[in-house]
């Protein structure tokens, strides 16, 4: 066993401020005190409970993707869509990383629905003990790109209005505000070529968490630093922010899966490099995205279906997987 095992096994290791965000304290955790949790697939479907069973620990987060569609706007109501595996996320003790993409236009996104929202939340989930971080608009400054949703479309079809989209956001954080179970959780896309992220920040008074998504080509990948140091010095440091990944894995530069070894190595440099994250205290989380065929024409699994080698390999780097 190494000296870093030996040292990590000797604490308790922790992260307050994933903690103060609603994190369990027994979650798996990196000998860099980062908590891991996953996205699991819903096709074919993937409960935490498989997960958790395969590395015999409690995934820290859990990210689950919904829509705020027209139905929703011409009813008045958001009800969750039935995308939620409820009974798997309460069970599971995870945090609750809701992706609720707005596939109508900001203007659509109103005090009403919003509050509707809200209920839907608290009903399901915070009056049952589950912390929500809401992700509203993830990624807003990739899917509102043309071509990023169906028939060439925006995902996002609200567009580059920003004014319109920060009065839905503000929309959003004053339903949710009152519910202390609930983070309003900002994160765009690493990728600005198309667009740049600044445009689309709300404003420190409505964000409690922030992050970025990022899929690096396996071949070439990158340092936390070289990686996510500038959004955070920007956005987490700048304004005092947890910093959290919501989601990542990685990929070949043609968009096709990448080796075991790779997931692994990246896997690494984000949760526990032999540098840590001295320069990094407000970063407490990483979201592995669990996902694969069909679902995702790439398979980025590191436990789901994957030998009892490769998921030990995996959780190696975790304070229960030595």
């Amino acid at each position: 066993m190494s000296n870093t095992t030996t040292d990590a096994l000797a604490k308790k290791l922790s992260n307050p401020v994933g903690e103060k965000l609603g994190i369990k304290a027994d979650s798996m955790i990196s000998y860099k005190d980062i908590y891991l949790g996953f996205a699991p697939n819903y096709d074919p479907s993937v409960s935490m409970t498989s997960l958790n069973g395969s590395t015999g620990q409690k995934a820290a987060t859990y990210n689950v993707y919904s829509q705020l569609t027209s139905a929703n706007v011409n009813s008045g109501s958001y009800n969750g869509n039935d995308q939620y595996p409820t009974s798997d996320i309460i069970q599971s003790g995870a945090v609750l990383i809701a992706s609720l993409m707005p596939t109508i236009n900001w203007t659509d996104v109103t005090p009403g629905l919003c509050e509707s929202v809200a209920e839907f939340f608290k009903n399901t989930f915070t009056s049952k003990g589950v912390t929500v971080w809401l992700r509203f608009a993830h990624e807003v400054n990739w899917y509102v790109v043309k071509g990023s949703g169906n028939n060439g479309n925006p995902e996002y079809p609200g567009g580059y209005n920003y004014a319109e989209y920060k009065t839905a956001w503000t929309n959003m954080y004053n339903a949710v505000k009152s519910d202390k179970k609930i983070f309003m959780y900002w994160c765009p896309n690493v990728d600005t070529s198309s667009e740049p992220v600044a445009p689309w920040w709300p404003g420190k008074d409505t964000v409690q968490l922030v992050g970025m998504d990022f899929y690096p080509v396996s071949t070439n990948l990158p340092t936390f630093k070289s990686a996510y140091g500038a959004f955070y010095d920007t956005y987490a440091k700048g304004y005092d922010l947890p910093f959290a990944i919501a989601e990542t894995g990685t990929q070949t530069s043609s968009g096709t899966s990448p080796t075991t070894e790779a997931k692994e190595t990246w896997l690494k440099a984000i949760i526990n490099p032999a540098s840590g994250f001295a320069d990094y205290p407000l970063y407490c989380s990483c979201t592995w995205f669990e996902y694969g065929p069909p679902a995702n024409s790439i398979d980025f699994y590191i436990v789901y279906q994957q030998s009892l080698e490769t998921v030990k390999e995996t959780i190696s780097n975790t304070a229960a997987g030595s």
